[in-house]
């Protein structure tokens, strides 16, 4: 096959024995166009970003941000208040205290609670969150940059969430609440930490794990608070915050734009008009914009509201309101609306003075679809930057590469085309008979000449059993390589295995598989390394060799 994976080539790095490969994002066949198109071309989306995803955007937009304040005072009093539990490390109080000062910015990115980290890019997230803070850091000193992590506490899809998958083995959370997942009681939690906790072992990071994760339900009462502390607990070192928006006094200063949304619905048209426009780029709509784009909370139910015959509907229920009783209702209890998707950005950037968003591929395809509305609200749209993609191979998939000497271009194929590679390129003949098949049609074409000299009508007959005797041919080259696959079953399933474990259900390992089963394997420097490595502002899909 092509060379071997080795790691001595111009694009690889030896970092304390692991290795990086950093692949363009256009060779990366598993990412969706909108996702390489925004990686390769964001110059040609230029009406639908305010900056570009590079160190000069974000330093243009450090002047920019500076004419959108936001309320810094209850931002950090909400901080403070939210870390009286967990406690704040030096530089974590550094990060709040600044934040009151109208030059420091926010570095965010957000993520649904999955359970306990879910799959590997939520870590893969905060990681390019907290690097791209660094490195503005030292590029602006006059400034100072927090990274932010939002915990998506009023998510109510428990399906996305309940579930994490490592060692081929998934641990589920079984609860029987509905709602916003952050306000989930911790009911049967523990069972599904003591699963994990099982699965890990005990080496001393998964003994660490053990302890934190006990520790976050000892001082927990809602799950919220769970995911809080021990998501802080593991990055507290290196300064992340932790945010929590499901939080009364941040929904009150957002007042005006869920009202202004609640009587004049602005976003709907606005969005979809944005839509229209990203189709000529092939980008399909990412989320429905509806007339009113946000939820009612009331108990264990967060459901939509509708606006019907003058009326306000909370769908699902009997609750209805008129225009001034529902404005009335957001002013005495504003904890009781909830953004979706479509106004969740709003809500982020209205309340922190952040500088730039760092999501997946198609997180920042959605956001593509809001500068508009952004305008709309007079509020700042951040730069958009795409976060890092990891792919992690362990040493004993690192074996089976080289075994069959495999490249990582390789890998990237589908499973078929590389079944038919591998067999090419195996010791055995080659069984592709492609060179007889256009020898016997040139045969048969010079029989159909001289049969068409004689009698012109034989020609089409002779030319009839050409393709009787190429689809013979062919089904001798299906034979062949039945035959050569039975001989080489060994290796082919070696190659499907390790394609599954890379590429689970065909799709990416950091989609499905949690980081934590890597993590736990290396030493305590694995997370400085992770924050070195993982820097947004390249835009290349890293394979890491452990």
């Amino acid at each position: 096959m092509s060379q071997p994976v080795t790691f001595n080539e111009v694009n690889k790095d030896k970092v304390k024995n692991r290795k990086i490969s950093r692949i363009p994002f256009d060779q990366m066949p598993a990412l969706s166009h909108k996702d390489v198109f925004y990686q390769t071309r964001y110059s040609d989306l230029g009406e639908f970003i305010s900056f570009e995803p590079t160190l000069d955007g974000l330093m243009q937009a450090v002047q920019t941000r500076k004419n959108f304040p936001v309320d810094r005072q209850t931002m950090v009093e909400v901080l403070t208040d939210q870390y009286q539990q967990t406690g704040l490390t030096s530089e974590q109080q550094i990060h709040i205290k600044k934040l009151a000062s109208e030059n420091t910015f926010t570095i965010v990115t957000a993520h649904q609670p999955s359970l306990l980290g879910g799959p590997g890019y939520y870590f893969y997230k905060i990681y390019s969150a907290i690097h791209l803070a660094k490195l503005l850091q030292k590029a602006m000193p006059d400034c100072h940059f927090v990274p932010v992590f939002i915990n998506g506490a009023e998510d109510h899809d428990f399906d996305e969430i309940k579930s994490v998958h490592l060692f081929g083995k998934t641990v589920t959370w079984n609860s029987e609440n509905s709602g916003p997942v952050g306000r989930f009681p911790l009911d049967n939690l523990t069972e599904a930490v003591q699963e994990m906790t099982t699965i890990l072992g005990n080496s001393p990071k998964a003994t660490y794990l053990t302890n934190v994760w006990s520790a976050a339900l000892q001082a927990s009462s809602s799950y919220n608070e769970f995911v809080h502390y021990w998501v802080n607990d593991f990055f507290k070192e290196y300064g992340l915050i932790v945010l929590n928006m499901d939080d009364v006094r941040l929904k009150k200063n957002f007042i005006p734009v869920m009202e202004r949304e609640l009587v004049n619905q602005i976003s709907e048209p606005l969005v979809q008009a944005t839509q229209v426009k990203l189709e000529s780029f092939d980008f399909k709509p990412q989320a429905h914009a509806r007339p009113i784009n946000l939820f009612y909370i009331s108990g264990q139910s967060r459901e939509r509201i509708i606006h019907e015959d003058n009326h306000y509907l909370v769908n699902n229920t009997e609750l209805q309101f008129g225009e001034a009783e529902i404005i009335a209702e957001l002013h005495r209890h504003p904890e009781r609306f909830s953004p979706n998707v479509v106004i969740r950005p709003l809500y982020e950037e209205f309340t922190l003075p952040n500088l730039a968003y760092i999501g997946g591929g198609g997180e920042l395809a959605y956001w593509l679809e809001r500068k508009s509305q952004f305008e709309a609200f007079d509020v700042f749209f951040p730069v958009l930057i795409r976060r890092n993609s990891v792919m992690i191979i362990p040493s004993n998939l690192q074996k089976s590469m080289e075994k069959l000497q495999l490249t990582e271009m390789d890998l990237l194929m589908d499973e078929d085309p590389l079944i038919e590679k591998f067999l090419q390129q195996s010791d055995n003949p080659n069984f592709e008979l492609k060179k007889e098949s256009k020898e016997i049609l040139g045969i048969f074409h010079t029989i159909a000449e001289k049969a068409k000299s004689i009698d012109p009508t034989l020609e089409a007959a002779v030319l009839g059993e050409a393709q009787k005797t190429l689809k013979s041919v062919e089904n001798i080259e299906t034979r062949l390589k039945r035959s050569l696959k039975q001989k080489e079953e060994v290796q082919i399933n070696q190659l499907r295995n390790l394609k599954a474990k890379l590429f689970p259900n065909n799709g990416l390992q950091e989609r499905a598989e949690s980081f934590l089963q890597f993590w736990i394997r290396e030493d305590d420097e694995f997370d400085h390394f992770m924050i070195d490595q993982l820097n947004p502002l390249e835009k290349s899909f890293l394979f890491i060799y452990l």
